[in-house]
């Protein structure tokens, strides 16, 4: 029965099958894994649908789950949930087969003792049955002689064959003979080089697929990922089940940004869960505006025409301590700016004339102290053309009234 033993500690290390922790069904992308049992312990991992952890322990409220062989986190029970192994599935499939396995050679090995024992058996009896007979010729012999008879009534006697018909055992009912195994299936025949993940191209043969995992980086259609994920080529993602598609990126604090495409075909990068730039099907670009009207709009209102003109916000709406601007501090702030031709460092080939932020009058200057307004140097200019052209007219006044 040595080969019933091996059966069956084969099959004992494939029943140790462990439980794994997976997302709730209501976690939209992912729960995060944390370095303790307490929601504000630092965040050591994830686990997003379609993960699956080793079970290690259930504190209460929690589930502590293997990360690698030496780390674990905790997942909050509210938002994961114990699963049996994919594996449980093929270990049965497994166990029921090998149970049959058990089974036939049990039978097969059962059969060939009961043989072995018949056999022996008979054996044992029909020596004993030949004893029989030849202490009996040899005790006839004795008596004959003692008695006179002739050797012709001896040999008479000794020629008789003995009727084992009483002495030898009731046959035995035929054993069935054991039941042959079917042939193994055929061996898959594997074959491929280091770190590439298989690609079975037939039931049984197989080899390097385009995925290459070296152990820290996965690459695609790459043997020198430098990314956790390197993906050489294209990368698409479509919504299948629902009306977004999108990319998710998520710091181990929990800050996400992201990149999304709706079926209204309008396109939406976020940071910090908030909406920040929006793309429409008709090329508009908002910032901070999920609806934009102008080839390109601020939240504050400021925009760019379809024609490429910049046209800033200046609604009385949207401002205060408004005051009017005396003649005199435009006139001093108009004499202190100067002109000057430039062109700038990261544009070789193209000169301007304006002014350096850094030397026009404080009533002009922004706060940083490295740009300008140009509305505000347009309001001085104005205040300062208006008081000219009243002194002219007062001028032209006093030369018609002589």
């Amino acid at each position: 029965m040595k080969s019933l033993s091996a059966l069956l500690f084969a099959i004992l290390p494939l029943l140790a099958v462990a439980d794994v922790i997976v997302p709730a069904a209501s976690v939209e992308n992912y729960v995060n894994i944390r370095k303790a049992p307490d929601a504000a312990s630092e965040v050591v991992g994830r686990l997003g649908q379609g993960d699956a952890f080793e079970l290690v322990s259930a504190p209460d409220g929690w589930y502590e789950v293997r990360l690698d062989d030496e780390l674990t986190g905790f997942v909050s029970a509210d938002w994961a949930e114990v699963r049996a192994d994919d594996d449980v599935a093929e270990v049965e499939e497994v166990a029921d087969e090998v149970a049959e396995e058990v089974a036939e050679e049990v039978a097969e090995e059962l059969t060939q003792e009961v043989d072995e024992e018949i056999s022996a058996d008979m054996a044992g009896e029909v020596d004993e049955d030949v004893e029989a007979g030849v202490t009996d010729v040899v005790v006839e012999e004795e008596v004959a002689v003692e008695s006179g008879t002739s050797d012709e009534t001896i040999v008479s006697e000794e020629s008789e064959e003995p009727d084992t018909a009483d002495t030898l055992p009731a046959p035995v009912a035929e054993v069935p003979a054991a039941v042959e195994l079917p042939p193994p299936a055929a061996a898959a025949n594997l074959e491929g080089d280091v770190n590439f993940l298989v690609k079975f191209r037939r039931e049984t043969q197989g080899g390097n697929s385009q995925i290459f995992d070296d152990g820290n980086r996965v690459g695609i259609g790459t043997t020198e990922p430098e990314q956790r994920l390197d993906v050489n080529g294209s990368l698409k993602i479509h919504d299948r089940n629902s009306s977004l598609a999108g990319l998710i990126i998520t710091q181990s604090a929990g800050d996400s940004g992201y990149i999304m495409h709706n079926r209204a075909g309008t396109l939406t990068i976020g940071a910090g869960s908030q909406d920040r730039i929006t793309i429409d099907r008709d090329g508009n670009v908002g910032i901070a505006v999920s609806k934009p009207e102008h080839p390109l709009e601020m939240a504050s209102g400021a925009h760019v025409t379809a024609g490429g003109v910049w046209t800033n916000r200046s609604s009385r709406a949207s401002k205060q301590n408004i005051a009017r601007l005396s003649e005199t501090d435009a006139a001093l702030a108009l004499m202190q700016l100067e002109p000057v031709t430039f062109s700038y460092i990261n544009e070789t080939g193209e000169n301007y004339v304006g002014f350096i932020a850094e030397d026009v009058p404080e009533l002009v200057a922004n706060s940083d102290r490295s740009s300008l307004s140009a509305m505000d140097i347009v309001a001085v200019l104005t205040k300062v053309v208006q008081a000219q052209q009243r002194k002219i007219e007062e001028l032209e006044a006093r030369m018609e009234a002589r």
